[in-house]
């Protein structure tokens, strides 16, 4: 299972873990990302993976 270092609490966070919201826009989808641990929005996985 893939893993993603949080941005702000630096722990360890598995994929099924992340909390998301995707929102449509005229232009498409938007999806941002929420630790579960400390709450903290981020708008990228792929550069957080470990």
């Amino acid at each position: 299972m893939p893993q993603l270092d949080c941005p702000e609490c630096e722990r360890d966070i598995a994929m099924h873990e992340l909390e998301t919201r995707t929102v449509a826009q005229t232009t498409g989808f938007e999806t941002n990302y929420r630790c579960p641990f400390c709450r903290s929005d981020f708008d990228e996985v792929a550069e957080l993976m470990a």
